[in-house]
């Protein structure tokens, strides 16, 4: 889900759960940042009644509201405020301030699950490769979309959508090698406090651009669960590769936006403007990105 086309080409290891999860303290973004931040604590502050994905208030893990260091509508206003100045100078952002969603030691465990998925045997990935099953790459003899011509795109990838998203059934199937805990549940978890984000950042932009708040967000009621979970392992390039290795070619993503989690250097992203480059995005653990 992308509100801008901002090109990326990631390269290094990015857990892009795709939605983003914690920082100890509500950031105020610098506006004249190259690298901005938005306070994404205070978009999932329940502080006036927006859609929630189970019918009562966003809640973490049963834990009640989810409420902003300092909340309130002061603090939602300078949130969108910084939304519009991102996107409108650079593109993308960084979401700040989302512990009480995703914390630390909940983010380590999701790179450990990533971790143990991509180790498994090249004959179990095989067998659980695209379309039939969840995984890609390389060594199960499905590689991802080369999108610049002479290269190649070595990224490998574990994949999860809801089953009534209608598209996901043409691309992959939720089918996983036997793992603990079950892919579809540990998964399946990290999934739906995604949308819980997907829908406090939908509903932020819809607000940033004069339209109801909800005018984005309905369209997830009913069960309407889009989008998809990647666990993205970029194995270490050959420098005597025949062809370049570049992880993922430069592209733009057709989502409305998306949101990655770094663990080593390598994404690159273009900001919006005639005549700009490819700038190394800064890995900050307790960020996550946002185009």
């Amino acid at each position: 889900r992308q509100p801008a086309a901002v090109p990326h080409r990631p390269r290094g290891q990015c857990a892009p759960m795709p939605l983003g999860f914690f920082a100890a303290a509500a950031a105020q973004s610098d506006l004249s940042d190259a690298w901005p931040t938005v306070d994404c604590g205070a978009l999932l502050a329940d502080d006036g009644g927006g859609l929630a994905d189970d019918g009562g208030s966003l809640a973490a893990n049963g834990g009640g509201c989810l409420a902003a260091n300092g909340g309130g509508k002061s603090a939602r206003g300078a949130a969108l405020a910084s939304l519009r100045s991102a996107l409108e100078t650079r593109g993308f952002f960084y979401c700040s301030n989302l512990d009480a969603l995703m914390d630390a030691d909940y983010i380590a465990s999701v790179y450990e699950f990533s971790r143990r998925a991509h180790a498994l045997p090249a004959d179990v990935k095989r067998r659980f490769a695209r379309p039939r099953g969840g995984y890609s790459g390389s060594d199960a003899g499905v590689e991802e979309l080369a999108y610049e011509a002479g290269t190649t795109s070595a990224v490998r990838a574990w994949d999860y959508a809801r089953e009534n998203n209608s598209s996901q059934g043409f691309w992959f199937r939720n089918r996983y090698p036997d793992f603990s805990p079950p892919f579809e549940e540990f998964i399946g978890d990290l999934f739906a406090r995604q949308q819980r984000l997907a829908v406090a950042l939908l509903e932020g932009l819809a607000e940033m651009l004069g339209l109801e708040r909800d005018a984005f967000s309905r369209h997830l009621r009913d069960g309407a669960e889009l989008g998809t979970v990647r666990l993205l392992r970029y194995p270490k390039a050959e420098a005597a590769a025949a062809v370049p290795d570049v992880g993922i070619g430069a592209h733009t993503d057709f989502e409305a936006f998306t949101l990655m989690h770094q663990s080593a250097a390598g994404l690159q992203l273009r900001a919006v403007g005639e005549g700009a480059g490819w700038e190394d995005a800064p890995v900050r653990p307790a960020e996550f990105v946002v185009i």
